[in-house]
Order: C-alpha cells, then structure tokens, then sequence
C-alpha cells in the first residue's frame, strides 16, 4: 500500500488477530489460535494439532503457561488446578490442550512450575481415568523422567503421579511400555540432540549452559535410578545406555571437562553392565582416571568410584595386560597410603580388599611380607597431618590401620615374617593417637592392643616389650595428651595384663587421675586385686581432695572395695575430701568411721545430719551423734528435732539414765507426738507402739491439734483426715482406761464447745434473723457482736470447721460431736449466704462436704439438742417443735407461771400467719400491760422475742395483710412497720453503730425492711386494690422510703454484710427514684466536696451525694453495692442540677456567640474513677451511672444534647471500658479463651437487669452494662477498640463478639421492625442475614436502601447499598455518605439513622434547601433542619454548623456574604 493511500485511512495495523480474521473469512485457522494469542506462542506449544475447542476461561489459562515470566506459568498452572476441580465439563477438552505442553513444563528451569505439572497431570489421571488414555504417550514419559529431578519436591510429586494415577499391580507394566521413551528422551537430551536441553523460547527462568547441567544429571540419574529400583527385572534401559558409552565424543567431552558429578554417574552407569570391564577398557579415558582419582581430595563420591572400579578391573587378565600392577599400580596403592589427606574417609572401606585382591592376583610381585611390611610402613609416612585434614579422616587412618594389623597378625604367615617389624610401628600409632587426642582413635588403638593381649599375638616377651614401651610412651607424651588413652586402656573389662600399667599410674602423682580410680573399682575382682596387689601402699585415695561429688562416689566405692575384700588388708588412711566422708558417712559402718574419719572435722558430720534429717534417717543420726559423744564432740541436732527415729532414741536414752531429767523427757514425748503426725509417709507401727508407751505422761496432746486447725495452708483438709486416721491408730493401741482419758484430753470437750458457739455469734445472728423456723433468742444477742472481715470470719470458720471434721471423723467420737459437726456445716453455709456477692472459697467448700459425709441424724443427738446445746444451727436441721423450752431462752424472763403463759402465747406459732397475727394483734387490744409490741425494754427477752417471732409471722403473711377482714389489723400491721423503722432511723441517727450494740434490734429493723420490699413487689405486681395502692403510694412508701433513705446514711464503709446492710441494699435497688420528701433539716454534709459547692444542691442532696460517692472507697462489696444504689437515684437530679444552664429550652432558629452550650459528666464520677485496681468493680459502676442519663425517663435529651453529651463522657468512657472488661465471664488467661456464661442464659447476663446477691452478680452486671454500652455508645465502643493494643483486640473482639454482638443485632433488627414509619417508606429486616431493607416509593419509582449488618456489630460498621436514586446521583451519594458517617461515628440506633435518611429524602423531595456549610438538610448529629438565618443574605444554616465555623474562622459573620451575626 503506497503512502499515499494510507494517508487516506485506508491503512490497518497489522497484529496476530487481523491475520486470524483473515484466515477465518477465508475457511481455514490454526486450531488452537485465538485473536488474543501470539503466533509464536502457538508455535512453540507444539504446534497445536487438531484438538477439541475450549471456552474462553479456559484459553486464557492456558495461555498463561506459555508465558515468559515462571510467575505467570506458576498461576496459570494454579488456576487450572481451580478449574478443572469446580468445572468438570471442561476436564477432557483443557486434558487434551494441557498434554501437548507437559514436556516443555516438566523441563521447565522453575521448580515450582515442574512440581505443579505433576500435580496437574495427577488431577487428570484421577478425573479421567480411561479418557486419559490417548494422552498417555506425551505425559507417561515425562512422569518417569521427572521422578529422577534434581528437586526433591518434583520428583516427590512425580511419584505421586504413578501412585495416584494408576492401579498398583499395573506399576510395572506402565515402566515396560513407557520406559524405552522415557530412556530415549534421556539419551537424546545428554548427546544433546532434543530440543528439550535447549531453553525454550518462552522460559527465562535458567541460561542454557545451566539447563543442559540440570537435564544431563537428571537423565543420568533416570538410567541409575531404574537401574537400582527393578535390578534385573528389567533390562530396557541396556540398549540406550550403551549409546553414551558409543560416543566417543560425549566421552572424550565428559571426561576432559570439569563436571565431577557426571563422571561418577557415567562409571556408576558403567558398573552396572554385565561386561563393565570390556566397556571400561575399551575406553581410553577410564583406566587413567581411575588411578589419578584413588587419593581425590575434594569430592569422596569421586574418589569411591575409582576404588570401586580398580576392584572390578584387577581380576581382569586384560587389564593386567594394559597396566604393569608390579611398577604401575603397587607404587600407586603406596602414594595413596603415604599420602595423608580427606581420601582416607574412601581408603578405609577399600584398601584392604584391595591389598588383599593384589596380593592373589600378582605372580610376579615381591615377596608378600615384603609388600606388607611396605604397605604397613607407609602408614607412618609423611607425617604430620595436614592441619586442613577432617578428624573423620583421621580416625579412618587409624581404623583402617588397626584393620590392617588384625588381618595381618590373623595370617600365621605373615605374622612370623613380620612380627618383629610391627611392634615399633603400633608404638607410633599408640602415640600418634596420643598426640591427635580424639576418642576414637584412641578407642581404636586400645582395642587394638586389648585383642592382641587377650589373643596372644605375641608371646611373652614381645607382650610386655609392647606394654612397656606404651607407657614409656604415655609417661614421654605426658598427661595431658595421654588421659584419652590410659582412660581406654584402664576401662572396666580390660586383660589383667594392663593392671601393671593401671597401678603405675594411679600411684604416680604426675598421672593420678579420678577416672583411673573410678575404672578401678568398676573393675572385675581378679583385675582389681592384681591392681592392689601391684601397689605399695594406697596414699592415691588421700590424694582426692579435689575430686567432686560424682567423683567421691567412685572413690568410697573403691574404699569398700578394699575393705570388703577378704584377701587385702583393711586401708589405714585418712580421708580429707568432704565428699567422700559424706559418702562414708552414709555407709553407717562404725568400723570404716573409725579407721577414716576419726579426724574428720565436726561440721562435715552436721552437713550430714541435716542431710539425714532431710531424708528422715533418725537411726543415723543417732549413730553419728553416739559416735562424737564419744569423741567428746557435740552437735547442732536442732533440725533433727522432728525425727522420729531421733526422738526415740533420744527418749530411750533418757529413760535408760540412773537420773532422768522428767521435764526434757516429757518435752521430746511432744516433740515425738507432734512428728509422728506431721510425718509425710505412714509411721510404721513400732513408731506408734513407741509413742503409746509414753501416752499416760502429764502432757497437753490436744495443744498440737489446736495449732494445726488454726494453720490455714490449702491441704490442711485432707492432713486433718491423715491425723484422725493416725489418732484411731493410736487410741485403738492403749488399754481401755487410757483409751477414754487420751480421748477426753483431745476430742471436743463441753466447755470448748461453748467457747467456738460464742465466737460464731456474728453468723448465728445471721440464721436467727433469715429463717423463719429459728427463734432461739439468746444472751449474747443482748451485748454487742464483734463483726469480722471476709478474711477472718472464713480462717474462723476454717479451724472451727477442721476441728470439727476431726471430731466427727474419729471412730471415738460422742454425740457432742455429732452436733458439734452438724453446727459447723451450717456454719459454713452461714458464711456462704453473708459473703453470697463470691462463691465460697473451695477449700470450705470442701471441708462442709466432708464433714456432712459423716454427720448422721439421730434421737440421741436430737434429745441433747433439746435440753442443753441448742442452737439457731441446728433448728432448721432438726425442725424441733417448739425450741423455746430451752432454758437457755429463759435465762433472763424468770420462771414464774404468768411468765410461761405468755411465753407460751408468743410461741405458739403453729397456726396460720394470718390468725397468728390476729391472736396477737387481739392480745395487743386488752387494757392490761401484757402487749410486748413496740415495747423494746433493752433488759426485757421476752418484749424483744415477742416482737421478733410476730415480724417473722409477719412476714410469711406477706401480701395477704392486705386482703385480711380485719382492717384495723391491716391498719395497725402496717403502721408497725412504719413506727419500727422510724424508730431504727432515729436509733441510727443518734449512732451509726447502735445495730452492733443491739444485734436484736437490728434483726426486727431488718425483717420490716424485708417485709416492706415484699409488700411493695405486690403493689408493683398490680395484685391490689386501686384504693391499696393509692394509700400504699400516697402514704406507706414515701415515708418509709425517707426512713431507708436516713438509715442510708448511717453506713460506714467498715461495716461488714450483716442482715440489716444486705436488706437495705436490695430495698435501695427496689427504689425507681430518690425520695422526694425526706426531712433535711438537720441534713450534715459528712464529707466537704469543694466542686458540689458550685452547684445548686440542697444540704440534704450534698451530703447524700458526698456519702453514697464516699462507699465506693470500702473494701465490702456489699457497701459499695449500696453506694452505687444511691448515687443511681441520685444521678438524674445531678446531672440537671449541673447542666442547668445547657438544659434549658433555648430558640434553635438562634446562636449564642458568646457561649456555646456543652454538656458535662457529674463532677462526683470523674472525681470517684479509682486510680488501681483495688476495687476492680468501682469502674464499671461508675460506668453505668454514666450512661443513665442517656436512657433514663426522666432524663429528656434532644439530639444534638444527646450528641453533646456523648462527647463530655467520650474520654470517661474509654477508661472505664479497660475495667469493664476485666469483669467480663470469660477466663483471659487460658487459650481459647474461655467463656463462664452456662449454655442458654445468654439473655439473662445481657438482657435482664437482675440485682439478686449471687456469686456471678458482677459478672451479670458486667455483661449487661457491656450490652448497654454497646446498645448506647455503638461508635464509642467501636473506636475503643479500633485503638486497642492489638494484644488485647482479639480478647475484646471475643468478649463482644462471643454473645453480646448476635444479641445486638436482633435487637435492632426488632426496633426496626417494630417501628411505624410514615409517609412512603416501607422497612423490613432479614433476620437471617442482618439485612434491613428499605424502600422508598414516590409514584412509580422506587429507591432501595439496604443495611447489612456485620457479625461482630458494633466492632465493624454496617454496608450500605442504594438502588435506584430518585434523585440526583449526586445528591443520593450524599444521603448515603453522611449515613454511613453516622453509623460510623455518632452513638446511635440503627433505626435513629434510617430516620436520619428518611428524612433527608423527604426535604430533598419537598425542596428545602441545604445547610450551605455542610451542604445536607438534616444535620448528620443532631438531626435538624436548617433554621438559622442570616439576616442579610436570607440563607439558612444548622446551628452546629455555624458553631463549627466561628470557631475555626475565630469571627461571628455569615460563611457566605460576611454579615455579623452579633
């Protein structure tokens, strides 16, 4: 085409695809090409021949692996993998494609890509089975060729593919048909006439020179490799082989290059023919090579071959021929042996079948002696070692030497011929063994020496020749360099012939050595005593002062050795090594301690008794203290003190003076006791017989028990059963008029019984006041109870309660102790109900299951019960019928007649509550004195008791007071609980402790408070009559609440959860709001609080304030609890008293310049925040106070309040949420993480507001308060967390996203669901995926807004997607943006957003205009309108907005025209 004409446009650019359009329009293509393919891309995959045609997909990815880059191919290969596994339809047609690219990919220069070829061409031969037949011929091959990879994952991957592929018995079949190929492939590619040794044009992974190094190893190992795996089961790879063998010019290139690898593999090839040699020599190049590569230095595979070959061409006739073996060969095998280099790790396993080969197959040579003695002399040559040579080497020389000698002194003749030449020549061994100093040649050569003395190679006179001059060679050497070798000639197991060279050693200083005497008294009894016998005198044992422990204990075994031994005399010498006395002391001998250690110093024998008392050995105690006695020496046996053994001796010795000194005595029988019981292991039976002898002694015994129950380690329990075990042992061994002295000196007696009873008072208040059957009212409830702690009161009831489990468990025990055990259980339960804001500690917890096991119900028990021990215990056990005939009740009423009637009329509690309470209520209306009610005489029981038994019948009448005939009884029930808790208020006014004082009182004011809560659930429950609950809330309850509420301020932060602090705290929870007409005339602020000052509160509002805030501070829960309580009534009328000015109702078409309003946190949370983890629940509790006014009633905030808000507690919130979490149910420590919430009560920790006193109480409250935040501050949390540590996201993300998140997401789904919307917009939810639809329809058209809720919501923010605007794109993108800024970023509902969004739909429709700040109609925050105006330009702003920007321009004007706003 001329220039001109393609200046006309009539030109086209030339490309791949114009010329297939061409082929196309003109009935002919090349299969395979497509208008997106290269032509020389086809052209190099095998000229594709005619296949079936493939989708588009799949043409692509097989387009990828004809690509240059292996990361291309790699992925192609990997997407093909991914195809033909989801798409079968498809498997056939890519199998047919794929096989005319496995050779190219298999030989690929990249691994991986060879490696997933193979894993390709397996899924194939799986998928296809039978259909993958005509594929065979192009993959099979290859397979086998890659089985011999130089990559171990290829060829791995390549078995695999045979494995897989194929059935197993078809194995060897697949090897005859597809071998000759795979052996021709092979050949071809290292006489290098394959294209596949070539690069290929698409692969840049390797260069040429190293893919042709590659494929020739991996072709020669392919004939090696079937070669060794089928042997002579099949010979096909012969016929290819030898057509290396036949080009001389691939031999002559191989052998005259560099490549070491390749000649090994050529020979290893070569060797496996049957005529290996006729091969061998018929190749000019083998012969030479083998004899310069005997002593090859750098390559050991190198080397082998050569040897190997030199054996199989020696017995060869032509090869003798070729080669003179007298002047060629022998000189060559004696370079090799002089020479001293790495060649001998490959000589060790050659030369001597070598030597021995030669040997046979030379006529003509030498004498053989001659040639041995040559051979064996050449060992010594050119020495010393090169310093670069292998130690590995080195012991090879001297394996191979030792070897030698064998073979040679085996052999008679040669061993007459040269006997006398060889031992100066072992001698030199022996020392160069000394010199190089390696254990094994030093192993090697002793063992050497040992066969020749125990076989008797030489005789007499050459063998002590040879041992002499081996240690005047060690004694030449010196010590240093000879230890390896006398160690290994001196070893257990030796000939008796080296014990001469063993003696002179130990005895000369220069050598004296720990393990020669170690080896020594290892060794057999004839050696050893020829080793003693050989010495002058034994002073090498006084010369150990250095040796350490281990090294000791050979030295005392050597010693006993000796002195065992009937034919040597007993050792006279004195040991100074410490070690060693210790060993001999253990011994126990008195004779070796005699004759050894009678100068040893006194410290090392106290060493030792402390060492014996560690191991409890008393008898040996006694001995070494017996044996110093008599020394006149004197020892520390303190430690000692607890042995039993030493006790007894100590006892024994005692007793045996003339005058025994009776108060030492009796103080070791304690001592003797009180070890016999603290003993880890079972005392045996001649300790307890010992120990019953001296019972009838003047000694208090039960002393012992009394310190081991107040002792509170944590296995104390199971330690107490071991002493009643041991206690019936003993008693079980005394006459039985000692049995009831010893068990009345140590068992529970009746006045210590009293004393536990009068110390549990403080819980026994506790039953009296809580169960309505137990109305023992006892003497001491008239005096003030001592309150303990939480710690206290359990180590209290911990040795009470293991005093009891002693007494029960005994097999002596009385019916004291029956009751005794019965009171400590429910003792313990006592503890379990005070302290119910914690499980009961796990040590109790077990002690009462163990006490129970063996507490019985009996009439004995109950009859004592009933006339002298009773107890508020043990009335609800026993269910006694009338508990009041105790005397103990009538210790201060008198015994008059009158006194028992009206006793008996106050007790008499059988009846119904309800006509209880009218017998009573009647008894109240007679004229004369008699009425006990609202009479509270401190010195009258019989008021108090009266009073108390009808609050308890009171209450089991509960709501039923109000439907009662009777109205003035109804009337004057329910004034008594206004005038009895009026008279605790003032009570408590005049003196915050006056409950401890007067404990009865206490119990009435709590049981009215009790009854006062229940009576106000049934006004709440609805089940009264209007006119009920109209009195009730007119009347009853303000005033009793203004009573609470003055009893509040009462509590101390010491004070302990005694019933009337646990009733209080649970009728403040009952409160929906703080009483409104409590007197406060006298109200005193109990704590100055400067920052309460500034506001506008009452006294009486202060010093609440200040009080309930100041309980967060006690160590009690309980207090805390009530604080919290409190400050929760409190926290509306704080949180309007200190954002009056914010809240009140300001023109929202106005801003204020001056001073823009914010919200704050009440000034009490922030200043109560702890600042450690002392009181790990303060934290969350503030929390939730935090959040009330976001959610309380009373409490109305606008939007753009609820915004501000939101930021004043931002920072609050952050901290307080790191306590929170601590205080989730889930075990951070252990992984995974473990969650404590049983399986279905999910709802109950996070829905239920549930203020009951258990043991998961804080973890109820943590996770509801958690779901509230959530709930409430969905941003703020969710930034919390975006900010964490990332060690501490994946536990929050667990905690949240574990329950609380499903929760979440169904509960804003049921708000939207619930939700009326009006107008055009229509919402529904899909539960199933968190998914709320919805759509807005004006007319016809209808625009789509859906919100997806995430798994883990609030953590992540919901996806939004709109369908179909129906309005501008623009404008709708906005909408969608400033919503999803919202869920993002502003703490609300999901359902408050989507209002947002209605919203902006419905004023974009009706045409009002933006806010040309932010350029939206409703505003993101606080959801306004635009209403602000400017007066000059007549635009609207939000008010927001306009704050925002006079803060950031610093001015007062108009964004758009500058007009001041002032």
């Amino acid at each position: 085409m001329s220039k001109q004409q393609r200046r006309k446009g009539n030109a086209k650019n030339a490309s791949s695809a114009s010329a297939h359009g061409y082929l196309f329009q003109g009935g002919s293509s090349l299969v395979g090409l497509t208008p997106e393919m290269n032509i020389f891309e086809v052209a190099s995959n095998n000229q594709m021949h005619q296949v079936s045609e493939i989708d588009d997909n799949t043409r692509i990815v097989i387009k990828k692996l004809t690509k240059k880059d292996c990361q291309t191919r790699e992925k192609g290969l990997k997407e093909l993998i991914e195809l033909i596994n989801s798409d079968s339809t498809c498997t056939e047609n890519c199998y047919e494609h794929f096989c005319g690219l496995v050779p190219q990919l298999s030989t690929d220069g990249s691994p991986t890509v060879r490696a997933l070829t193979m894993k390709v061409i397996t899924i194939f031969l799986i998928k296809l089975k039978k259909a993958a037949t005509k594929g065979l011929k192009k993959i099979v091959p290859m397979i086998l060729f890659a089985k011999s990879d130089v990559t171990n994952g290829v060829a791995a991957a390549a078995t695999l593919a045979i494995r897989d592929g194929f059935d197993a018995d078809k194995k060897l079949q697949i090897v005859q048909l597809f071998g000759p190929l795979t052996f021709e492939i092979a050949t071809n590619i290292i006489l290098e006439r394959s294209e596949l040794a070539k690069p290929a044009e698409y692969d840049a992974s390797e260069d040429m020179d190293a893919r042709r190094s590659r494929l020739e190893t991996q072709s020669l190992n392919v004939f090696l490799s079937h070669a060794k795996e089928y042997e002579s089961e099949s010979i096909i790879w012969e016929e290819h082989a030898r057509r290396l063998f036949a080009s001389s010019e691939y031999i002559k290139r191989v052998f005259n290059g560099n490549k070491e690898s390749v000649k090994v593999q050529l020979l290893s090839l070569c060797y496996k023919f049957q005529d290996s040699v006729e091969v061998m020599l018929s190749i000019p190049q083998v012969l030479p090579y083998i004899q310069n590569t005997l002593d090859a230095q750098t390559f050991t595979s190198e080397c082998s071959i050569a040897w190997e070959g030199l054996l199989l061409l020696l017995p060869s006739e032509k090869f003798q021929a070729k080669v003179s073996l007298q002047k060629g060969l022998y000189p060559r095998i004696l370079n090799v042996v002089r020479k001293k280099g790495n060649h001998w790790r490959v000589v060790k396993h050659y030369l001597l079948p070598t030597v021995v080969l030669l040997m046979r197959e030379v006529k003509n040579l030498d004498s053989n002696s001659k040639v041995i003695s040559c051979i064996l002399e050449s060992f010594t040559d050119n020495l010393p070692w090169h310093i670069e040579a292998s130690i590995n080497a080195i012991n090879c020389w001297f394996n191979t030497f030792t070897e030698f000698v064998h073979w040679i002194l085996s052999n008679e003749d040669l061993h007459l011929e040269i006997s006398g030449n060889i031992i100066p020549i072992i001698i030199k061994m022996t020392e160069q063994a000394m010199i190089f100093h390696t254990a094994e040649a030093t192993e090697v050569i002793s063992e050497l020496l040992q066969w020749i003395v125990e076989n008797k190679k030489f005789d007499e006179v050459k063998t002590t020749e040879l041992l002499n001059l081996v240690q005047s060679k060690i004694v030449e050497v010196g010590k240093g360099k000879s230890k390896l070798l006398e160690d290994a000639m001196t070893k257990s197991g030796k000939s008796i012939a080296f014990s001469g060279l063993h003696a002179f050693l130990i005895s000369n200083p220069d050598f004296h050595d720990a393990n020669l005497l170690k080896n020594l008294a290892h060794s057999s009894q004839d050696y050893f005593e020829a080793t003693i016998n050989s010495l002058n005198n034994l002073s090498f044992i006084e010369n150990t002062e250095d040796f350490d422990l281990g090294q000791a204990k050979d030295v005392v075994q050597l010693i006993l050795r000796i002195v065992r031994s009937k034919t040597l005399p007993f050792p006279n010498i004195t040991v100074k090594n410490d070690h060693v006395g210790r060993q001999l002391l253990l011994t126990a001998d008195n004779s070796i301690w005699e004759k050894m250690l009678r100068d040893a110093p006194v410290a090392l024998f106290q060493e030792m008794i402390n060492y014996w008392h560690d191991k409890r050995n008393g008898k040996a105690i006694a001995e070494a203290v017996s044996f110093l006695r008599s020394k006149d020496k004197n020892l520390d046996t303190n430690q000692a003190n607890e042995n039993v053994d030493f006790l007894i001796s100590l006892i024994n010795k005692i007793e045996e003076s003339q005058s025994p000194d009776l108060e030492e005595r009796n103080l070791l029988i304690f001592k003797l006791f009180s070890s016999l019981f603290d003993l880890d292991d079972e005392p045996s039976d001649e300790h307890f017989e010992t120990l019953k002898n001296h019972m009838g002694a003047d000694i208090d015994f039960a002393d012992y028990f009394q310190k081991s129950f107040a002792n509170n380690d944590e296995s104390e329990i199971d330690r107490v059963l071991i002493h009643v075990s041991r206690f019936d042992k003993l008693v079980s061994l005394l006459e039985e008029s000692s049995k009831l002295k010893t068990t009345e000196k140590i068992l529970l007696s009746r006045r210590h019984y009293d004393f536990v009873s009068s110390k549990l008072q403080f819980l026994e208040l506790d039953v009296f006041t809580f169960s309505h059957k137990s109305t023992l009212l006892h003497d001491a409830f008239s005096s003030p109870i001592d309150h303990l702690n939480e710690m206290e009161a359990t180590n209290l009831v911990k040795e009470f309660g293991k005093m009891a489990l002693f007494n029960v468990a005994s097999s002596y025990h009385t019916t004291l102790h029956q009751i005794f055990g019965w009171k400590m259980a429910n003792a313990v339960q006592a503890l379990e109900k005070r302290y119910c804001l914690k499980p009961l500690d796990g040590e109790l917890k077990y002690l009462k299951e163990e006490i129970e096991k063996r507490l019985k119900k009996s009439e004995e028990v109950q009859n004592l019960l009933l006339e002298t021990t009773s107890s508020n215990f043990l009335i609800d056990i026993y269910e006694t019928s009338n508990p009041q005939t105790s005397p103990l009740n009538f210790a201060g009423l008198g015994k008059s007649e009158e006194m028992n009637i009206k006793m008996d009329e106050i007790c008499r509690t059988s009846e119904n509550p309800v006509d209880y309470m009218e017998r009573i209520f009647k008894m109240t209306q007679s004229n004369d004195d008699s009425n006990p009610l609202l009479h509270f005489d401190q010195s009258n029981d019989y008021q108090w008791l009266a009073n108390i038994i009808f609050a308890k019948q009171f209450v089991l009448c509960g709501e039923q007071i109000f439907n009662v005939e009777n109205l003035e009884l109804r009337d004057f029930a329910l004034c008594l609980i206004v005038s009895v808790l009026d008279n605790s208020a003032d009570v408590l006014q005049d003196s915050n402790r006056a409950f401890e004082d007067n404990p009865r009182l206490e119990t009435l004011t709590a049981l009215y408070m009790e009854l006062f809560l229940l009576l106000s659930e049934s006004i709440k429950n609805g089940s009264q009559t209007e006119q009920t609950v109209e009195e009730w809330n007119e009347f009853y309850a303000p005033t009793i609440s203004a009573y609470i509420i003055q009893m509040f301020r009462s509590i101390r932060k010491d004070q302990q959860p005694t019933p009337f602090v646990k009733v209080l705290a649970k009728v403040l929870f009952s409160f929906a709001e703080f009483p409104a007409n409590v007197q406060n005339e006298d109200a005193l602020v109990r704590q100055f609080v400067p920052e309460l000052s500034t506001f506008s509160y009452s006294p009486f509002e202060e010093s609440c304030i200040s009080h309930a805030f100041s309980l967060f501070t006690s160590d009690v829960e309980h207090i805390q609890l009530i604080g919290y309580a409190v400050s929760k009534l409190l926290m509306p009328i704080m949180f309007k008293k200190e954002n009056s000015n914010v809240l009140k109702i300001q023109d929202d078409t106005q801003v204020n310049i001056s001073n823009r309003p914010k919200l704050v946190l009440p000034v009490m949370i922030s200043k109560s925040y702890p600042s450690d983890h002392s009181h790990p629940h303060v934290g969350p509790m503030l929390l939730d106070l935090a959040l009330i006014p976001l959610q309380h009633m009373d409490v109305t905030l606008t939007q753009e309040q609820r915004v501000a808000y939101c930021d004043a507690i931002d920072q609050f919130v952050k901290n307080a949420l790191n306590g929170l979490l601590l205080n989730q149910p889930f075990e951070f420590r252990q992984t995974p993480i473990i969650c404590r919430i049983p399986k279905l009560r999910e709802r109950d920790y996070y829905l239920s507001s549930d203020y009951s006193a258990t043991p998961v109480f804080f973890e109820k409250f943590a996770s509801r308060l958690l779901f509230k935040s959530i709930t409430l501050l969905p941003a703020a949390v969710r930034l919390f967390y975006k900010g964490m540590p990332n060690c501490f996201m994946h536990m929050f993300q667990e905690v949240v996203n574990k329950y609380a998140s499903k929760l979440l997401i169904e509960q804003e789904l049921s708000k939207v669901s619930e939700a009326q919307f009006e107008g055009e917009m229509k919402v529904r939810t899909v539960p199933v995926t968190g998914e709320i639809i919805a759509e807005y329809v004006i007319e016809e058209t209808k625009m789509k807004l859906t919100i997806e809720l995430p798994s883990d919501y609030p953590l992540s923010v919901p996806t939004l997607k709109l369908d179909k605007a129906i309005v501008k794109t623009d404008r709708a993108k906005k909408w969608l943006l400033q919503l999803n800024a919202y869920l993002f970023h502003q703490n609300g509902s999901i359902i408050e957003g989507i209002e947002m969004w209605k919203r902006n739909v419905d004023k974009g429709v009706e045409g009002v205009e933006d806010c040309t700040i932010c350029m939206m109609t409703v505003h993101q925050q606080t959801h306004q309108l635009p209403k602000v105006r400017c007066k000059q330009c007549k635009n609207k702003f939000h008010s927001n907005c306009l704050y925002k920007w006079f803060e950031s321009s610093n001015q007062s004007t108009c964004p758009l025209c500058r007009n001041n706003f002032t």
